[in-house]
């Protein structure tokens, strides 16, 4: 078999396992569908690496879902995986169209050839804190980041606004940041046939789901004060919770930066950059 066709059969096998996830989150619940499709990515873009060609699969790892569709779980994964099949379809194509232009000079995956990586978050130690009008809490983990940690904060209220726009405003001071803290609180109050319920504000939800698309969900943080509701398109994803204070959770947060190498391991974390 050619290598052509073996790269076609190859992306023929990973589009229907994607189809055959989606097919199960859809019959039995999303509860660990996200999970499945973050493994099933990080296997496709290896055996892209290796079989088709390694710009191919630096491509495939760079893609990112920019749209988040709220109280709908199920469809924020429906258009992830459609993102990921549209690009394989493609593939194919092109594979079966044009295959020299996709392999040729194909590098080996040896000990000795060194593979391309996709760009990761920028280097360096600043973090992004997105909130709401819990100011305390924001004052607390500006200062455990500065003190305990020695890390840059970037809070968007505290940036010139050098005559942009506060969009421009808020995409230009996020690309600084290699993590981000988002602090969902009960701060507005939404009235309901059925009596009511407290939820974070717009901008934080919005904030949170530009992040997931930049920095990718390892690198973003919810803390969840308890009494502000969930919507359900977070559900199932890890998130910090605490009562009153982020103070009670100082373990949990500082874990969360050492997993992401925002911190070094040790007994006094401290940034890897910096």
């Amino acid at each position: 078999m050619d290598r052509a066709q073996a790269a076609r059969d190859l992306v023929a096998k990973q589009i229907e396992e994607l189809e055959q996830l989606v097919e199960a989150a859809q019959a039995s619940g999303i509860e660990d569908g996200f999970e499945r499709l973050i493994r099933w990515k990080a296997r496709t873009v290896d055996l892209l690496r290796q079989h088709v060609h390694p710009t191919e699969g630096d491509r495939f790892a760079s893609k990112r879902k920019m749209s988040f569709r709220f109280d709908d779980p199920l469809g924020n994964l429906v258009d992830e995986a459609c993102m990921y099949e549209g690009f394989l379809t493609a593939l194919d194509d092109e594979l079966r169209s044009h295959p020299e232009s996709v392999l040729k000079a194909a590098l080996p995956v040896t000990a000795e050839s060194p593979t391309i990586t996709a760009s990761g978050p920028p280097a360096g130690s600043v973090v992004f804190i997105v909130h709401g009008h819990d100011e305390l809490n924001l004052l607390r983990l500006k200062e455990l980041l500065r003190e305990r940690w020695k890390l840059e904060s970037v809070v968007l209220s505290g940036q010139a606004g050098r005559g942009r726009t506060l969009i421009e405003k808020f995409e230009e001071e996020a690309q600084r940041a290699t993590f981000a803290f988002v602090l969902i609180t009960p701060d507005d109050l939404i009235q309901t046939p059925d009596g009511g319920y407290a939820q974070a504000r717009p901008n934080v939800l919005f904030e949170l789901g530009w992040f997931y698309g930049r920095l990718s969900r390892g690198r973003v943080c919810i803390l969840f004060q308890k009494g502000a509701k969930l919507h359900s398109d977070l559900d199932g994803i890890s998130r910090v919770e605490f009562t009153s204070s982020i103070n009670e959770k100082l373990d949990e947060i500082e874990r969360e930066l050492v997993t992401a190498r925002v911190l070094r391991e040790s007994g006094d974390a401290t940034p890897i950059a910096g």
